[in-house]
């Protein structure tokens, strides 16, 4: 959400907002303060508002008759939602739309297109919860697609207009790509990289090396998609694709492409926009970001406890009614940073230590969980812990979006959409390895696919979040929890190769050395991604579940590209411990081992985590299913 603040707050023209939920919260005050923050700014320079459009899912009974409803500002005012009424923020304008297609067509899509120019696609909702995410930050011609996305998926007149969108070949400043001290978001330093290239040369090591110590619960594979990782793919007889080479700094900002944190140098912005004042050439001033500042407007911990209720709980009275200028002390709580590595800097300085992760993947709903991982647990690398991948400069590269729209009737007919062709063809046409992360895996026609690949020799890991959605996912056509799933999916395969090509995880915290069941709401992962044979890569919202593969309206980029494929993986192994003590047993159920998962006297060797289930039947769970699809519409229980 601060990335979304960065951004909202440089905008010139337009803003373009879309989330499946949105619920007053931590994360929603953190884009609003943002929206004031640019109202400020705008109102202090002189310049036009920026429009922004918000489009989002809060199930309401009109939409029986009508799908997509002007929501008011009596209604987003309001205490469950609380965007900022249009007196507060005068330099802006704000139109907002409710999308549901009852009874299960449901708006899905998380994504944010700033100016026509940025796009950031998301896996988070706006709301409070313990997920790990993922969101990249994409320019170039794939922005044109988003901007096609938000116009279909808004289907409503435009109250006022966005003014003509040039795309990308229309338009020569966005032409040019690049790290850059000239980027308004995108300048980057190079700090910490070479430490980052020694620490991963030496992991690969490591990994090749068959006596090392530092292995993972299995005994094998230290890290489970090493062999997308690795160049050499030491002892597996593959071969990988070549490596394009980095071009020069002088090359740099002349690269087009399409994907990862680079992006054009400032322009004057030079787009029509009808009946609006010329944009000053002047930007609007920057507030730099504070050294002291933790991430999010304010972050609940258990001495500030009353602050955040207060923050949260402001009554009507106490809005105001004149709009608000940047001197004023409220809109000044959180400071916004000049680019991408101030903000990547800032975030480091809070890390580093078990405690410190900690603190940071506790919300507002935890602010108490304990890290159980051990100053001994050396092999989880606590100090690689890093929310923001700065991507190496990288030539143009193969870009598509993959997405689905929305189905409200039950049943699975809705197969044949973009979204899913991409991820059957990656599991039918791999030649090596498919990994998947999502919150929860269920889909009928995917549960085909997976023990096919296995069968004919493609290593298939999936992470997947123990208990997510246990409840939504026992209703009748759901096909099941990821715990009955895991267990039917090792239940197909015969042989003991096939077993161990199919390796199944449960989500495992930094800070943890065991899984934890999601009913705790502890910590959980919400990360929608597919890679393929380490050059293939599908991220966005997309779940791999019923819903998301037959109903909801997803969004998602597919990218042809080792380098950022690769940086995306070492994301996913820098941030978690899954690969070191998620995995499962042959038989799909995860047990406790000796000397790796014992945490003081909590477990025993071959102890189950708290509140799994074994995968087998659960009683009466249509009953639980039918709560779990109320609290989805509630926003409360998983999407």
């Amino acid at each position: 959400m601060r990335h979304y603040a960065n951004l909202i707050v440089r905008a010139r023209k337009s803003i373009i907002l879309a989330t499946n939920f949105w619920a007053a919260s931590n994360a929603s005050h953190i884009i609003t303060d943002a929206l004031r923050e640019l109202s400020c700014r705008r109102l202090e320079a002189g310049l036009p508002p920026v429009d922004v459009k918000i489009l989002y899912d809060r199930g309401n009974l009109k939409q029986a008759l009508k799908n997509h409803i002007q929501v008011d500002e009596k209604e987003y005012t309001g205490e469950k939602v609380r965007i900022p009424s249009p007196e507060e923020v005068k330099g802006i304008t704000l139109q907002v739309v409710n999308f549901h297609i009852p009874p299960v067509g449901t708006f899905h899509a998380k994504w944010m297109v700033v100016d026509g120019r940025i796009a950031v696609l998301n896996s988070n909702n706006i709301q409070d919860v313990a997920n790990m995410e993922m969101m990249c930050h994409y320019e170039g011609a794939i922005v044109d697609s988003f901007f096609d996305s938000a116009m279909i998926s808004w289907d409503s007149a435009l109250n006022p207009h966005l003014g003509t969108h040039t795309s990308f070949y229309e338009d020569n400043s966005r032409a040019m790509f690049g790290f850059s001290d000239k980027h308004p978001v995108a300048g980057t330093t190079d700090s910490g990289r070479e430490e980052m290239r020694q620490f991963r040369e030496g992991y690969l090591e490591a990994h090749r090396n068959a006596n090392s110590g530092d292995i993972g619960r299995d005994g094998k594979d230290y890290v489970p998609f090493a062999i997308q990782l690795d160049d050499s793919s030491v002892g597996n007889g593959l071969t990988t694709r070549p490596v394009v080479p980095e071009p020069s700094s002088t090359e740099t900002d002349k690269q087009s492409g399409a994907v990862g944190m680079n992006g054009p140098p400032t322009v004057a912005n030079t787009d029509p926009v009808p009946n609006r004042a010329a944009e000053s050439t002047t930007p609007p001033p920057l507030r730099k970001a504070s050294n002291t500042g933790h991430i999010g407007r304010i972050i609940a911990t258990e001495e500030n406890q009353d602050q955040v209720a207060q923050v949260l709980e402001q009554t009507e009275e106490q809005k105001r009614s004149e709009p608000l200028l940047a001197t004023d002390p409220d809109v000044r709580r959180i400071e916004y940073d000049e680019n991408l590595s101030g903000e990547a800097e800032r975030v480091r300085e809070f890390l580093g230590t078990n405690e410190k992760v900690t603190r940071h993947l506790n919300t507002t709903i935890q602010p108490h969980t304990v890290g159980t991982l051990l100053e001994s647990d050396t092999e989880a690398h606590i100090e690689q812990f890093s929310p923001h991948i700065l991507h190496p400069a990288h030539k143009p590269f193969p870009i598509a979006m993959v997405n689905r729209r929305p189905f409200g009737s039950p049943g699975h007919q809705s197969l044949r959409v973009p979204q899913n062709e991409a991820w059957i063809a990656a599991l039918r046409l791999a030649e090596k390895q498919v990994f998947i992360q999502t919150p929860d895996l269920n889909a009928s026609d995917l549960l085909e696919e997976i023990p096919k690949a296995v069968k004919r020799g493609i290593e298939v890991v999936l992470y997947l979040t123990l208990g997510y959605n246990d409840a939504g996912e026992m209703l009748p056509f759901q096909n099941g929890t990821n715990e009955q799933i895991s267990c039917n999916l090792f239940d197909t395969l015969s042989s003991e190769d096939e077993k161990e090509r199919l390796k199944v995880y449960w989500y495992t915290a930094k800070d943890m050395r065991t899984p934890i069941h999601a009913k705790t709401k502890q910590r959980t992962s919400h990360i929608k991604l597919m890679v393929v044979d380490g050059h293939i890569g599908i991220q966005g919202s997309g779940n791999q579940d019923t819903q998301s593969w037959y109903h909801s309206q997803e969004t998602n980029v597919m990218i042809d590209s080792q380098e950022v494929v690769r940086e995306w993986l070492w994301g996913i192994r820098s941030n978690q411990n899954t690969h070191l003590y998620g995995r499962v047993d042959h038989d799909g159920i995860w047990r406790s081992r000796e000397g790796r998962d014992n945490v003081g006297e909590s477990f025993q060797v071959g102890d189950r985590i708290e509140g799994t289930s074994g995968g087998g039947k659960i009683k009466f769970g249509w009953v639980k299913g039918i709560k779990g699809a109320i609290e989805r519409v509630q926003g409360v229980g998983g999407f």
